[in-house]
């Protein structure tokens, strides 16, 4: 397999970054290395969302019933999702981030083992295709539906008569400074927060696509060993490769988990706020498809960052048990310790955590679920 189409692959899942932190920092168009430019770069998104807060927050108060309120009080919640992305991502886990692009690069660099370079290389480039293919979608499909509630949202077009008008979100029809200027602000400020919050997934997505691969390889390189003459002639090589590749792996995965420890709190928390108020809407009352569209492309990020949390951990269990199959007792004395030092490390499964509270992991997701129909159904039956 190609090294070079590794490293196009590679790039092309780093330009997603690379395009996503030019926009948000403002790099795209001037930079700087002055303290003062930097500050003023940073703040000018974060400045942005304080204004169409709000402006949401004056929208909710005024809105005309408590329909209205709840897209607002959805959208508030995805403004509040954003600008800790944005925190987290260009602010409080920057460096964290360079050391994860650093690990990244070296995954597509060449090993001692050939037969491992090749095992690396496949599930590199399986991931890799994946990761992309889903991003993508994800982005087109979010930013589709943003066009979409823009359109609906200040009666922009009407093209059908099957989809209901939905209520401005950031600036209310009474607010006394709604003119051209304001629309096309909260317009702006509105597609600002759908990419903060789609792009960044993405970016997680990728991220976690080169663990899931890593580990999925070592488990792969540790299987030659259930072979008798390979466990007693290249048992060395093989297992130090795994031990460096492993302990590697595993300090940045923990880094990985150290960005989202907090983050995948207020993720789960936005995301019951608004998929509880959408679910509202749509279940009781008319609403245009395109909230409908929406509402699925929530639940489905929440489902997918649970999902990969599962599997993260599944993977890092996997190493202990690939080494524990293996033909350990053809290995020699020094090495058969080695195994035993290296089977106490991959017992330890390491996943992501939302805030300390809870594991992401399918079970999460359900119970999230379950708890944002709940509520849902006792906000209609206290509203009626």
């Amino acid at each position: 397999m190609s090294e070079k189409e590794i490293i196009f692959l590679h790039k092309e899942a780093l330009n997603i970054h690379r395009i996503f932190y030019n926009w948000a920092t403002l790099d795209i168009f001037f930079s700087s290395p002055r303290k003062v430019l930097r500050f003023l770069k940073l703040s000018f998104v974060p400045t942005i969302l304080l204004i169409a807060i709000s402006f949401s927050i004056y929208t909710i108060f005024t809105a005309e019933n408590h329909i209205f309120m709840c897209y607002c009080m959805a959208f508030l919640g995805a403004c509040y999702q954003a600008s800790f992305k944005y925190y987290i991502f260009f602010i409080a886990h920057r460096n964290d981030f360079d050391k994860l692009v650093e690990y990244m690069k070296m995954l597509t660099k060449a090993s001692n083992l050939d037969f491992a370079n090749d095992i690396r290389r496949k599930q590199l480039k399986k991931n890799l295709r994946l990761s992309l293919a889903i991003a993508k979608i994800l982005i087109i499909l979010f930013n589709a539906t943003a066009v979409f509630v823009t359109l609906y949202g200040y009666n922009l077009t009407k093209c059908c008569p099957v989809f209901v008008k939905i209520p401005p979100i950031i600036i209310a029809d009474e607010n006394p400074y709604k003119n051209i200027i304001s629309i096309c602000f909260s317009i702006i400020s509105y597609f600002l927060v759908v990419e903060l919050i789609i792009v960044g997934d993405a970016i997680f997505l990728i991220i976690f696509a080169h663990f899931e691969g890593e580990l999925r390889a070592l488990a792969e390189v540790i299987e030659r060993l259930n072979d008798a003459k390979v466990a007693q002639d290249d048992s060395k090589e093989i297992l130090l490769f795994v031990y460096e590749s492993h302990l590697n792996v595993l300090a940045n995965v923990r880094i990985f988990q150290k960005i989202y420890w907090h983050l995948n709190l207020h993720l789960i928390g936005t995301n019951f706020l608004y998929v509880c108020l959408l679910l509202y809407i749509t279940r009781f009352y008319d609403s245009p498809m395109v909230m409908y569209v929406t509402t699925l492309l929530l639940i489905f990020q929440l489902f997918l960052i649970c999902f990969l949390g599962e599997i993260l951990r599944t993977r890092t269990e996997a190493i202990g048990e690939a080494l524990y199959h293996t033909q350990w007792y053809e290995m020699k004395q020094s090495e058969k310790l080695t195994l035993l030092i290296m089977m106490a490390i991959g017992q330890e499964a390491v996943g992501l955590e939302a805030g300390g509270i809870m594991n992401l992991s399918l079970d999460t997701f359900v119970s999230v679920m379950k708890a944002a129909v709940s509520y849902g159904a006792i906000m209609y039956t206290f509203m009626e």
